[in-house]
């Protein structure tokens, strides 16, 4: 991860690997039960949060649908998976669905915050967002209440401190491709930045509760 950028490695003194894992369909990969998921996790084997992939595509497929585009729906997908396992580890989440379908839940829920702090940083004039309003019971209050979120996500990210302050406004709030933000903090590529941005976001958990997040919308 030093080749990519020093700021990828908690410590330089000491080299950080990464690895990919390449499997077929016919794997077991593909035929793990969510039981069987839940508590390889539980366990603390982080590496079966590759399985959750699978659902990838019924996100993308519904982000692409309602004002998003590839990018938007891997980034809003991998925000999810680290709200189901900071929840699993916690011991507050409860399998009451599959969880495919507890993943959809967090996506909408995330994506439509998206959308809202979009519309009041960028306010474009003369464009129409355009959100597929059959699937879920949209809430016109969370545009007013924004500024009461808006407090609190503010104070978190001061908690956060640079570079991920910046990177989380220019990716989440100002919507900047990933290519800008890697030319803007000097990145390797777009790929850096975007791994880069899940560091940070996954740090930014620690200074927020989604609880708290959703009474506040």
């Amino acid at each position: 991860f030093h080749n990519w950028s020093p700021h990828m490695t908690a410590n330089q003194g000491t080299s950080w690997l990464g690895a990919e894992y390449f499997c077929s369909q016919k794997d077991v990969i593909w035929n793990m039960t969510d039981q069987e998921i839940i508590t390889q996790l539980q366990k603390g084997n982080e590496y079966y949060l590759k399985y959750l992939y699978e659902h990838l595509d019924m996100i993308k497929s519904w982000i692409l649908k309602n004002s998003g585009n590839e990018e938007d729906a891997l980034d809003i997908f991998q925000e999810a998976i680290l709200v189901f396992y900071n929840r699993l580890m916690s011991g507050t989440y409860e399998a009451k669905s599959k969880i495919s379908t507890y993943l959809f839940a967090i996506c909408k829920r995330q994506w439509y915050n998206q959308l809202n702090r979009r519309l009041k940083f960028e306010k474009p004039q003369g464009s129409v967002i355009n959100i597929d309003r059959r699937q879920e019971d949209f809430n016109p209050e969370i545009t007013r209440r924004v500024p009461t979120l808006k407090k609190y996500m503010e104070q978190a990210l001061e908690k956060l401190g640079e570079p991920c302050k910046s990177l989380i406004i220019a990716s989440v709030c100002l919507k900047r491709k990933m290519q800008e933000i890697a030319e803007q903090f000097n990145y390797a590529d777009a790929h850096s930045a975007r791994q880069q941005k899940l560091r940070c976001m996954k740090k930014l958990r620690a200074y927020v509760s989604y609880d708290e997040v959703i009474r506040l919308q």
